[in-house]
């Protein structure tokens, strides 16, 4: 056991930069919620859901708020296409966070928040990836990373098992790991699938 200091050089010093460091911890953790609040705030976008079968949905944010519409207001940095019969099994694994998946395969285990520079750098991969679930509760959705139409050809295949993606989704499994192990499968554009993993994991 570590012998105490003398009274006067812990209550003169020791413990008064303790405290001082734990201010210094909290000011730091609320400069950074901040920053994410700024980020967040500062988004104008547009997301575009097809469901085929269903029709098309956009999700305008606006200063950080989203809400429904017809039209979309700008044109979509992300659009996310699938058939009728995966809108359920995607709704059970993602529940109201629907762009969960991108977190899940990116090891997140956090919902994704959308901040302006997630955003733009999402955008910026470009390219269509194709998404799959593997299993009997499995679901495939393309999702098209920047301008354009959510369409094959992918340039990327992205394919986890269900126990997997839970895991990945927790924050439970790293995605090396399940890669390594065979429980994510990558096919054609390898370099997409990075930046998608790095856009998403990028500070907020």
């Amino acid at each position: 056991m570590t012998d105490a200091p003398d009274p006067k050089q812990f209550f003169g010093e020791r413990f008064p930069a303790q405290l001082n460091r734990v201010l210094a911890e909290q000011e730091q953790s609320v400069a950074a919620a901040q920053r994410t609040l700024d980020g967040m705030r500062a988004v104008d976008a547009t997301i575009r859901f097809v469901v085929h079968g269903a029709g098309t949905f956009y999700v305008n944010v606006a200063g950080g708020r989203s809400s429904a519409s017809d039209a979309p207001a700008h044109p979509p940095f992300l659009s996310i296409a699938l058939e009728r019969a995966d809108y359920e099994p995607l709704f059970r694994e993602a529940g109201d966070n629907v762009l969960g998946f991108l977190g899940g395969i990116s090891g997140m285990g956090a919902p994704v928040k959308l901040t302006q520079t997630r955003v733009r750098q999402i955008g910026e991969v470009g390219g269509t990836l194709l998404f799959e679930l593997t299993g009997e509760a499995g679901f495939r959705l393309l999702a098209r990373l920047g301008d354009g139409d959510p369409a094959p050809p992918a340039d990327t295949s992205i394919r986890v098992d269900t126990e997997a993606y839970r895991e990945l989704r927790a924050g439970r499994l790293e995605p090396q790991e399940a890669f390594l192990a065979g429980k994510i499968a990558v096919e054609g554009d390898m370099q997409k699938a990075m930046q998608l993993a790095l856009a998403v994991l990028s500070p907020d």
